[in-house]
C-alpha cells in the first residue's frame, strides 16, 4: 500500500536504513522530507509509529497524474473517489508541494469545499471526524483520509498548524513534543539552558511555575506579552512555592544554579541545551533528583555523528540508571537532533 511519510531529510541514510526494518519497500515518489513509498509489510502503521525518523505517515488510496483544464475539477474528483459519507464531520486539506499552477493551497481547499457542501456534505473544520486530503508532488495527485483521533491526524502538513513564532523554533519543538508523547499538565518545570525562553513560555503558557536556568537573557518582552510573569532571582528557591504561569530566571550556568535550587521537586525536567547528546545527558543527571518520581523528561539529543541510531542508544545508556520508558522521535521542527522522552525511576 502506498504512504506519503514525513521524514528527516537531514537524516536521509538512517531513515531508509530504519523504514528497511520496518517494512519491504519501494520509493515511488520523493521530494525533500517528504517520501512516497509502497509498504509493503503487516502491521505496517504499528510500526511506523515506533519509528524514530518518521514523524507522521498518511496512507495514499489514488494516485493519478495530473492533466490540463479545470484544476479544481479535476481535484474534487479525486475527493468524491474516497466515498465518504455526507454524515461525516469532514475537513479537507491540500498540499501543493512543487506543482504550483496558479492556485495557493488555501484557495483549492475552499473552492472543493464549497463544491461539496453544495452536494450535501458537513463540511467542518473546528470538530472534524475525518480529513480528506490530497497531495500534489511532481506532477501527481495522491489522495487519501483518515479518521481524526484527538490532534493525531489534524492536518497532514505538520508546519501547518502553527500560525505564528513568539520567541523562536524551539517553542514549536516542544509543543510537537507535548503531542507526540501525550504529556499531560505540568505543574512545575525545570528549563535548562532556557535563553531565549521558548521551552518556558509555551510551559508558563500552558499553567506550569518554571525556573528557567541560563547564563543568557531571556526575550522578556515576549514572554511578558503573553501574560507570563517573569522573574530574576538570585535566592535560593523554594520549588514548592513557585506561581504558576510563571518563569523564575536563574540567571548562571547549569553548574552554578544547582546551587540555588532548595527545596521541592518538579514534574517536568526539559533541556534544549546547544551541546552534544552526552554532554546534555551529564547535564541531565545533575539535576535529576529536582524530578519527581515517575516525572518527565523532555530533551533533545545533538547528533553529533553520522550513525545517528548508535549515538543516541550511548546517550541511552548514559541515562539508563535513573530514567525508564524511554521514546526517540525526530519531529518536524528539529533539524540535527531527536528528541528525548523518558520518565524517572
Amino acid at each position: 500500500m502506498l504512504y506519503l511519510l514525513f521524514t528527516a531529510d537531514s537524516f536521509r541514510e538512517s531513515t531508509l536504513d530504519e523504514l528497511a526494518k520496518i517494512s519491504g519497500y519501494k520509493i515511488i515518489d520523493e521530494y525533500r522530507n517528504l517520501i512516497i513509498a509502497d509498504l509493503k509489510s503487516p502491521n505496517v502503521e504499528r510500526r511506523l509509529d515506533r519509528s524514530v525518523f518518521v514523524y507522521s505517515y498518511f496512507p495514499i488510496a489514488s494516485a493519478v497524474k495530473l492533466k490540463k483544464g479545470d484544476y479544481t475539477e479535476f481535484l474534487r474528483k479525486q475527493i468524491k473517489k474516497l466515498k465518504i459519507s455526507k454524515d461525516t464531520k469532514l475537513k479537507l486539506e491540500c498540499y501543493d508541494i512543487n506543482c504550483k499552477r496558479g492556485y495557493s493551497a488555501k484557495e483549492i481547499e475552499i473552492a472543493i469545499g464549497s463544491h461539496l457542501e453544495g452536494k450535501g456534505h458537513n463540511i467542518d473544520i473546528k470538530t472534524p471526524e475525518v480529513l480528506a486530503y490530497v497531495i500534489l508532488l511532481n506532477g501527481v495527485c495522491y489522495s487519501g483520509s483518515v479518521k481524526i483521533q484527538g490532534n493525531k491526524n489534524a492536518f497532514v502538513d505538520p508546519f501547518r498548524r502553527y500560525k505564528e513564532k513568539l520567541v523562536s523554533r524551539a517553542e514549536f519543538k516542544i509543543a510537537e513534543a507535548f503531542g507526540t508523547f501525550n504529556i499531560g499538565k505540568v505543574q512545575t518545570a525545570i528549563d535548562l539552558g532556557a535563553a531565549p525562553g521558548g521551552w518556558s513560555l509555551y510551559l508558563a503558557r500552558k499553567g506550569s511555575a518554571v525556573v528557567a536556568i541560563d547564563g543568557a537573557e531571556l526575550d522578556v518582552k515576549a514572554i511578558k506579552s503573553n501574560s507570563v510573569d517573569v522573574i530574576k532571582t538570585a535566592k535560593i528557591l523554594d520549588m514548592e512555592n513557585l506561581k504558576p504561569k510563571s518563569v523564575v530566571h536563574l540567571k548562571l550556568n547549569v553548574d552554578k544554579a544547582i546551587k540555588k535550587l532548595g527545596v521541592g521537586q518538579v514534574d517536568l525536567l526539559a533541556n534544549d541545551m546547544n551541546m552534544g547528546g552526552i554532554n546534555s545527558s551529564k547535564a541531565v543527571l545533575r539535576y535529576w533528583r529536582f524530578l519527581k518520581k515517575g516525572g518527565v523528561l523532555l530533551m533533545t539529543v545533538k547528533c553529533m555523528r553520522r550513525n545517528v541510531l548508535k549515538y543516541v542508544k550511548e546517550v541511552e545508556g548514559e541515562l539508563g540508571g535513573k530514567f525508564s520508558n524511554m521514546q526517540l522521535k525526530v519531529l518536524p521542527h528539529n533539524r540535527q537532533e531527536v528528541t528525548l522522552f523518558a520518565k524517572r525511576i
